[in-house]
């Protein structure tokens, strides 16, 4: 079997997989919403902020997976629909960037909780929260309108690699995907970190004198315990989405480069850049998405909650 070949055949059944991990990833972010907004989580602004990006990889997987199988095994609808050709592409990466903003703003709320300083602290009231997610897609929705004003269908193909845009489009992505959500992720959740070590050396044994101050006390620590438990599920999910997502820009740039370089291309070569292009922008982004739950499920806190959830469930 010719290299070509080989190539093509790996990709239908990694495709098929994928359908296997939509099915998986949906009922596993549905679950997290359920246990995030429970009463106990759901005071927690990373909390929120969790559920709100398991709803954005449910659509994305939802949106983007069924498509791809469906083109496997079909003529590529985006080759023949102008619009769809337009659409597919800039809507599957203005909710890829809103499910990272909703991650990096987890990173950002998590350090705000655990901070000493209380200004810091009521930056993530539960109403400023939820403005911040009504915001977010509108915002996203809006910066990357130069996808479908640069797409078009090419020579039979729906493609944006065209000219100066390709360029463009790639440190674009490099900067949404990569520098700017990992820099931030990096950053608050370290800061996050030492804020909780902090809390922790700090803590000292009440006085009996007063029953309200005891009370006062143990509800203080039983949700500081709850914020060192939603970071530690929160810096876990961070590095696993910095080892998913990071070779979809660099594939991105590099395409970019190639492009602008120019020069022919052997059949062979073509095979592989589209093999790598499909599992970086396909397989491995969706298998992020649907790996948050499995993620979450180290955490003896979200397993916890998540026995409650089926025990509220179960008739």
């Amino acid at each position: 079997m010719s290299t070509i070949a080989t190539l093509n055949f790996i990709q239908l059944q990694l495709t098929n997989v994928l359908g296997a991990l939509m099915v998986v990833g949906v009922f596993g972010n549905i679950l997290n919403c359920l246990v995030f907004l429970r009463k106990r989580l759901r005071s927690s602004p990373c909390s929120v902020f969790f559920a709100a990006a398991s709803i954005a990889n449910l659509i994305v997987m939802i949106y983007f997976i069924i498509p791809t199988i469906h083109s496997a095994y079909n003529a590529p609808a985006e080759n023949s629909n102008l619009i769809y050709c337009k659409l597919r592409l800039y809507i599957r990466n203005a909710l890829l960037v809103i499910s990272r903003c909703y991650l990096t703003l987890a990173c950002v709320a998590c350090y705000a909780q655990s901070s000493r300083n209380a200004r810091i602290r009521e930056m993530f009231k539960p109403k400023v929260v939820l403005r911040i997610i009504v915001c977010i897609p509108i915002i996203w929705f809006i910066i990357p309108l130069h996808i479908p004003l640069s797409t078009t269908i090419k020579n039979g193909k729906c493609s944006m690699w065209a000219g100066p845009i390709a360029l463009y489009h790639s440190l674009y992505i490099c900067f949404v995907a990569a520098i700017l959500p990992t820099s931030l992720m990096a950053i608050f959740s370290f800061m996050a970190y030492r804020n909780l070590q902090r809390m922790a050396h700090n803590v000292h044994p009440v006085s009996n004198a007063a029953q309200q101050q005891d009370n006062q006390h143990s509800e203080k620590m039983r949700l500081q315990q709850c914020d060192r438990q939603l970071s530690t599920m929160l810096f876990v999910q961070v590095i696993v989405y910095m080892i998913f997502t990071i070779s979809y820009p660099i594939n991105t740039l590099y395409n970019a480069a190639v492009l602008i370089i120019g020069g022919p291309k052997s059949t062979e070569r073509a095979a592989i850049e589209n093999f790598v292009l499909f599992m970086t922008s396909s397989f491995l982004l969706n298998f992020y998405s649907a790996a948050s739950f499995f993620v979450f499920l180290t955490s003896g806190a979200f397993r916890k909650e998540l026995r409650q959830v089926f025990f509220c469930i179960k008739p």
